[in-house]
């Protein structure tokens, strides 16, 4: 057990990088306005609250009144009665956010939260984050494998963080502000967003309450906001620009914002105050366990990169166009930066230019990097060949045939979304006529006493199909796929607490399925250990990285297995990937000569390499 350690907003002296600007915080004290006033809205007497209700579409909220400059339905009164109690807003949501503002008054906490009391190295990684923030960093990078307890890290360093800059700030006029921490999380937010408010609750429940805090648990703590990506634009004002001022910013699964050419990228950039000078812009940090195919792709890290250099934020807008200017083997095609042809064909020269790169972050004292492997090893991964009937081979080949021909035409007619959607058609006919393989294959572990995790990558050609087959026979199984179509934090509980044997997703990260995982209410996963198969080998390592993730985390070992076809190309692009994920250690720009290979042996080497990533 580690020794507990005293909590305090005074950190040790640190020695200030030599090319880091020292940091002047500067915050607004302006509140926010949320809306117009014009219309007329709820009043909150002496006693009362104005709350803020989430009401899903078509459902009726009784004695509740819609408000459109607050675009939600609103309520007054000092609780909220029981036909609308299901229908308050969350905690740390976008919607109490914009409750709080209303009311100055911190809504009700998470309930039935058990105390979590962080491990020996969640702290130190928390103190690696602390000490680049107090050396004027405005960004760091925490790529821990997946599994090694991350979230935890940065909710440490996130308080200390935004309590230290709040305090470092010039006296603001009006009422005292509490430290802002906004946190975007990946998909799905039902799971995601549920994960973070438990985590966040469970430090908070930890830490010793002094007694002006008894009678109001949020009054000296930092806000909190989660949100998704495809949230982002709420928190900008008409004219694109930010309506809230964060002390600290969290990217979990920072890999979302690689690609620049996305709203959601762009409402980041916005939100994250990008193009501020340094001593102006929150502290941002990146966590991801899988940054990029290539350095250009680290787009998410170019302030401090600037900083780094000296630079102005704008001199790193074009991460790879600057990248590439500083002598780094890179090219745009497509739109997009990759390796240039004399990297293309060479491991060593995309490992060294990983290298200066990452020498940029872990180059400074304190470093602004920090990436350790899970201690408990690699995941297990182990090749699961299937060997088709005759009539499933004649119907492969068919199917390969059909594919080489639309290949074809597309490079001819240089039709790169041509080429995308060959390829996705392709990959979902070779999963279908392997179903009925891993269904078989799954009701075998069940019988041995594992539960299963499938991965796969299509809805309709393989997640559907292997859960109904697998239902048919008496199996239980959680779904965590399908926009929509089911609750996937209740999906994942049901497989977690055992009540159901098989969890079929399509989610790459952000998902825990391991055994013994700690519930928000104390209560714990089942320990049957877990076992799992990639039902469609995925051409993007990032994303093979985060599924192994799953059931491979906090000191769990999670042995994973690869279907594919004997005789095919799957065989041939299965052994491509375990090859590379086997070997690869690098990080931050891994080599991508996996992709060219996939590529050539599907005759998609004219493409961008994104054309194999983003099918997935």
């Amino acid at each position: 057990m580690p020794p507990k350690r005293k909590r305090t907003s005074a950190r040790r002296t640190t020695a200030v990088a030599r090319n880091l600007t020292t940091r002047t915080v500067r915050p607004s004290s302006r509140k926010p306005s949320i809306g117009k006033t014009a219309t007329p809205a709820p009043f909150a007497a002496f006693g009362e609250r104005i709350w803020l209700l989430e009401v899903p579409f078509g459902q009726a909220a009784p004695g509740a009144t819609w408000v459109p400059q607050w675009k939600a339905h609103s309520y007054a009164g000092p609780a909220l009665p029981p036909a609308l109690a299901s229908f308050a807003s969350k905690p740390f949501s976008y919607q109490r956010w914009l409750e709080d503002e209303l009311n100055d008054v911190p809504g009700p906490p998470p309930r039935s939260i058990v105390a979590k009391e962080p491990r020996r190295g969640q702290y130190e990684g928390a103190d690696a984050i602390i000490a680049a923030a107090e050396a004027g960093a405005r960004q760091f990078l925490l790529a821990d494998a997946p599994g090694t307890g991350k979230t935890i890290t940065l909710i440490l360093a996130a308080i200390e963080i935004a309590k230290s800059r709040l305090a470092a700030a010039p006296p603001a006029k009006g009422p005292t502000r509490r430290p802002h921490i906004l946190v975007t999380v990946d998909r799905p937010a039902a799971i995601t967003v549920a994960h973070w408010r438990a985590s966040i609750a469970a430090v908070h429940a930890g830490e010793p309450v002094h007694l002006g805090e008894l009678t109001n648990y949020d009054a000296q703590r930092p806000r909190w906001l989660i949100i998704s990506p495809d949230q982002l634009s709420k928190l900008l004002a008409r004219n694109g620009k930010p309506r809230f001022r964060f002390d600290v910013v969290i990217l979990d699964e920072a890999q979302l914002y690689r690609h620049v050419d996305t709203k959601r990228v762009s409402a980041m950039r916005r939100v994250a105050r990008f193009a501020d000078t340094h001593d102006q812009a929150p502290f941002v940090i990146a966590a991801t366990a899988t940054p990029s195919h290539n350095p250009a792709e680290l787009t998410y890290l170019g302030p401090v990169f600037a900083q780094i250099h000296g630079e102005d934020p704008s001199a790193w807008d074009d991460v790879g166009a600057r990248m590439a200017a500083m002598g780094l083997p890179l090219v745009q095609r497509y739109g997009k930066w990759t390796w240039n042809a004399e990297a293309a064909q060479s491991g060593a020269l995309q490992s060294e230019s990983t290298r200066v790169v990452r020498r940029w972050l872990t180059g400074h004292t304190p470093s602004l990097m920090l990436h350790r492997p899970a201690e408990w090893g690699e995941a297990p991964l182990e090749p699961m060949p299937v060997e088709l009937s005759a009539a499933e081979q004649d119907q492969y080949r068919v199917d390969w045939g059909v594919f080489q021909k639309e290949m074809g035409l597309a490079r001819v007619g240089k039709s790169a979304a041509r080429g995308r959607a060959a390829i996705m058609r392709f990959r979902q006919k070779a999963g279908m006529i392997r179903v009925p393989y891993t269904v078989d294959w799954v009701l075998a572990q069940v019988a041995a006493g594992w539960q299963v995790a499938v991965s796969v990558e299509f809805v309709s050609t393989a997640a559907d199909p292997i859960a109904d087959a697998l239902a048919a026979q008496g199996i239980a199984v959680s779904r965590i796929y399908g926009s929509g179509r089911f609750d996937a934090e209740a999906e994942r509980l049901k497989f977690q607490h055992g009540h159901t044997q098989v969890c079929v997703f399509t989610v790459t990260s952000s998902i825990s399925l391991h055994a013994g995982e700690m519930m928000a209410d104390g209560s714990r996963a089942t320990l049957t250990p877990r076992i799992g198969v990639l039902h469609q080998p995925g051409y993007s390592g990032i994303a093979a990285r985060q599924r192994l993730g799953r059931i491979h985390r906090d000191g769990q070992v999670g042995e994973w297995w690869m279907a594919y076809a004997e005789n095919t190309i799957e065989e041939q692009v299965a052994g491509t990937l375990m090859d590379r994920l086997r070997s690869t250690t690098d990080i931050v720009g891994g080599d991508t000569s996996a992709l060219r290979s996939v590529a050539a042996l599907l005759g998609a080497d004219w493409l961008p390499e994104t054309a194999l990533t983003e099918t997935v």
